[in-house]
């Protein structure tokens, strides 16, 4: 947008959720934003956040961001839009932004983001998709490496996200959509073409740092399979791998089996619902969906190409503080969100240049990034081999 900004007022969509709560903390004791306003349709629980926070910078707005004139009428109002909402939001929040032609950063990110790229350009914002651990972390991790390769060749990423199956609705809908037979974006790039996976196909172990340790990882539906390939052309394989705690997985494996991914709907005690929608409400409810022993997330990065003629591999992986120095169950939380605050904070102070929807590994400063990440615990920790 280019002028020097002096006063810069956020606007945080889903500012109180399970996630973003923690950008929401983070821009509040961090950021030099004269103004944070916690946008959430639980107006309730903003307000809870808002007098936890204790800060005169912060405000509450109830919104319902499908209501598309109060939206836009909104977010004229700001200089930047932090979206944390879920995945399925991402679309309208992105389009209301560029109308409104202010900046945003959201937390996840879609095919369809990338396609609004023309039309963010001509109205002069930028709009980073993608800013959380995975994508966000991992995409700046391979940005890193690719400043310093004259090529980069192929792609590895695998994340251990450490979380109960249910703290929020949208991260069990986000959990069962990655391992939906039907979901077709999971898919690995190949040599200019997108392969279709199945659901736990291409199994590895991959060795995390501690608490974590060796984990098998399984083929996920993520953008930076998509995104990489696109600003790194030369990049013959992209790759990423996931995996939730043992019960998870195990859960996630029974699903499969028993059918309980199915849309079409059964009946139960005359009430029709599919099966998935009664494992969501089920999950939801019972206490089980919300134990976990270790909260927090762990990365591992390999990206590999030519260095002075010669094949390297620059290996990234990620620490924090133990869950009991970092939160507890919001461990997972701060690894989630404050890459996020990290982001919007690097947007509203100019050190993002790049117009248009980029993806992090477009526009974010990997040195900046890090160091900022660093002074809150999350480590990036880099590691150089010859091939």
């Amino acid at each position: 947008m280019g002028k020097v900004r002096t006063e810069m007022k956020a606007l945080v969509l889903g500012g109180a959720g399970a996630m973003c709560s923690e950008t929401t903390r983070d821009l509040v004791n961090t950021s030099n934003l004269t103004e944070i306003t916690i946008g959430d349709v639980d107006e309730a629980k903003a307000k809870r956040l808002a007098a936890e926070l204790k800060d005169k910078r912060v405000s509450v707005l109830q919104i319902n961001v499908l209501n598309w004139e109060k939206l836009l009428d909104t977010l004229k109002q700001f200089d930047v839009v932090v979206n944390g909402l879920p995945f399925k939001y991402d679309v309208v929040v992105t389009k209301a932004a560029i109308e409104a032609q202010i900046d945003g950063i959201d937390l996840s990110s879609s095919a369809e983001q990338l396609a609004l790229d023309p039309q963010a350009k001509k109205a002069g914002i930028t709009f980073v998709m993608g800013c959380g651990q995975t994508p966000g972390v991992t995409n700046v991790m391979v940005r890193r490496a690719a400043t310093q390769l004259d090529q980069v060749h192929e792609v590895q990423i695998a994340w251990a996200s450490y979380r109960c199956f249910a703290p929020a609705r949208g991260l069990v809908d986000t959990t069962l959509w990655e391992f939906d037979p039907d979901t077709k974006e999971r898919a690995i790039y190949q040599d200019g073409k997108y392969i279709s996976q199945p659901p736990f196909g291409g199994a590895k172990i991959v060795n995390f740092p501690k608490p974590y340790g060796p984990l098998e990882v399984y083929y996920v539906p993520h953008p930076e399979s998509e995104t990489i390939p696109r600003y790194m052309k030369e990049v013959k394989k992209v790759e990423v791998r996931g995996t939730w705690p043992p019960q998870v997985m195990r859960l996630l494996r029974m699903m499969l089996e028993y059918g309980l991914f199915r849309k079409e709907p059964i009946k139960i005690n005359g009430t029709s619902i599919s099966p998935s929608e009664m494992f969501a409400q089920y999950i939801m409810q019972v206490p089980e969906g919300k134990a976990n022993r270790l909260w927090g997330y762990a990365l591992h990065v390999e990206v590999t190409g030519a260095k002075d003629g010669s094949g390297v591999k620059y290996t990234y992986t990620t620490t924090h503080p133990p869950m009991e120095q970092y939160g507890g169950t919001t461990a997972y939380a701060k690894n989630v969100g404050i890459p996020l605050s990290v982001g919007a904070q690097m947007l509203a102070r100019g050190d993002v240049k790049e117009k248009g929807v980029l993806s992090p590994e477009a526009c974010i400063d990997p040195t900046i990034f890090f160091a900022e990440l660093a002074k809150r615990g999350i480590i990036v920790h880099e590691k150089l081999e010859a091939l």
